[in-house]
């Protein structure tokens, strides 16, 4: 009986626990890691595709958001509005309000806050238009996923509607081409005057790197004609001294 209670002491092995770690565990607090342990990874991110948390990395998240919810749901009530009513002239009246709200809101404020960039036209007494366009100075201040939020609600939403378009008229719903053709005209109107925004804040940008690189070049070649004359001149004054020194005229006594 002794060797056999002494054959079951060996086989068994008991790990000795310390005390921090179980005081560790029972306050809830992280256990006892040893050195060279990976420590203990957190939350995962959020999927790639999630839209919502996209939208949290904006600086701007409230107009990120507005940016695209006029676009939903005027394509929301173009496809389900008859579940809500059959009369088409309400669901008409409601979609061009709101492809309406969505054209002056990415017009006026979130072109401004995602991008840095504004544009109106204006009618002369003459007829003729007049594009004004306003860009931030510094390029650099816009946020990266503030400007793919944009272009890419700016640039998706007419392919939509163009799709309903080619939809339409294969159907011949001549009253649906209506809402769809007022989207089209929106949207192109958006697309058009941020294009040429856009295209006038690279120029602005390309003139400051030009001045930059001219006001660079300027100076280097100021400082290099000054550092040879100022060198020439130093040379002819000591060799002009030294040529003094030892055939100058004899001192009287």
């Amino acid at each position: 009986m002794m060797e056999g209670h002494a054959q079951g002491d060996d086989e068994l092995q008991f790990i000795r626990v310390p005390e921090t770690s179980v005081s560790n565990q029972a306050s809830g607090q992280t256990p006892y890691a040893p050195m060279g342990a990976a420590p203990a990874s957190g939350p995962p991110p959020p999927p790639a595709g999630d839209a919502l948390a996209f939208i949290k990395q904006s600086r701007h998240p409230v107009a990120a958001a507005f940016h695209f919810v006029f676009k939903a749901l005027a394509i929301f009530f173009y496809l389900f509005g008859g579940f809500f009513s059959s009369n088409f002239v309400f669901i008409c009246v409601v979609c061009i309000l709101l492809l309406a709200f969505d054209f002056w809101t990415v017009k006026n404020v979130t072109g401004r806050l995602l991008v840095g960039l504004r544009w109106w036209n204006n009618v002369r007494d003459d007829g003729s238009n007049e594009w004004v366009f306003e860009s931030v100075e510094n390029p650099g201040e816009i946020h990266p996923a503030d400007a793919r939020l944009f272009w890419t609600g700016l640039y998706v939403t007419p392919i939509v509607w163009s799709v309903f378009f080619l939809v339409a008229l294969l159907k011949f719903s001549v009253q649906w081409l209506v809402i769809v053709f007022v989207a089209l005209v929106l949207s192109g109107a958006n697309i058009v005057g941020y294009y040429k925004c856009s295209n006038d804040q690279k120029k602005k940008v390309q003139n400051v790197v030009q001045g930059a690189a001219f006001k660079t070049a300027f100076g280097l070649g100021t400082s290099a004609v000054q550092s040879f004359i100022s060198s020439t001149f130093g040379q002819q004054q000591q060799g002009g001294g030294n040529a003094e020194g030892p055939h100058g005229p004899p001192s009287h006594v």
